[in-house]
């Protein structure tokens, strides 16, 4: 069997039979929310300019990819909007597929994300279906999910893991609450109304990879570059995901962060 039928098979069981805690069950989705952040989380940086740290290179080598611990901040609500304390961090995840239906995946994850050692074997890629919440939900309801890594001990403080690592992007990435499956619906900030942010991880591995070939997904290549800079200062439709900087438009800044990643994959610069 193949290595990501096995992890969806493992995310579809959770869905499906896993009997619930009392702590998910009480949790009512519709007043559930999780909002962008990045840098402490006494003191953190919120909504569009905590987006702006939300790129991401396939080697997960930090530098200018998934820095400042940028993250999602995951408040789990009753029906009377009460916070529901110990909800386990292994029931709110983020979820992928690991790659796309051309390379016979499926399920209810990102589609387009890709995080295969199917398709990407030299160098191998580690299976990447599912990111945990960093911690169960505390006294006020409260969990992270940091995309580069948790801390052990200190929920949205991140710590690098060699197994986050994935290659292009999504246009919708999705919060589920296990085992009902769930979504969580994102806002921008505190203050703004549930539904009013969609989370999104750019990257810089933004062209290719999505296709049944070998080897040519999660890796920052002459394609990535070609893409970037042939198209400095135009507006298109995906010139939002060329904009690494999240600053509204695409030029050299961009093309330096990209270049600063250029040659990285799962391999490279560090190996795991």
């Amino acid at each position: 069997m193949k290595a990501g039928i096995l992890h969806r098979s493992a995310v579809t069981i959770a869905l499906m039979f896993i009997a619930p805690t009392t702590e998910t069950c009480s949790a009512q989705t519709t007043n559930s929310y999780f909002w962008p952040e990045a840098g402490s989380v006494a003191s953190p940086t919120l909504g569009s300019d905590a987006v702006a740290f939300f790129r991401a290179c396939p080697n997960n080598d930090g530098g200018s990819s998934l820095f400042n611990n940028a993250r999602i901040k995951i408040t789990v609500l009753d029906q009377n909007q009460n916070p529901v304390s110990g909800v386990s961090a292994s029931d709110i995840v983020l979820a992928f597929n690991g790659g796309t239906a051309a390379q016979g995946f499926s399920g209810v994850g990102a589609d387009s994300v890709i995080a295969n050692g199917q398709w990407n074997q030299s160098p191998l890629c580690p299976n990447l279906q599912i990111i945990n919440a960093d911690a169960p939900t505390d006294a006020n309801g409260v969990t992270y999910i940091t995309f580069a890594g948790s801390t052990p001990g200190s929920p949205g403080v991140a710590t690098r893991d060699p197994n986050r690592k994935w290659g292009h992007y999504d246009s919708i990435l999705r919060v589920f609450l296990l085992p009902t499956g769930a979504v969580l619906n994102g806002k921008l900030t505190p203050t703004s109304a549930i539904g009013t942010y969609t989370l999104r991880i750019k990257s810089f591995d933004h062209f290719g990879g999505l296709a049944a070939v070998m080897d040519q997904g999660e890796k920052v290549d002459i394609s990535d570059y070609n893409t970037v800079a042939n198209n400095l200062g135009v507006n298109n439709a995906l010139s939002y995901w060329r904009d690494f900087d999240s600053n509204g438009v695409v030029d050299g800044t961009d093309l330096n962060m990209l270049v600063a990643h250029y040659n990285h994959d799962c391999g490279s610069p560090n190996s795991p």
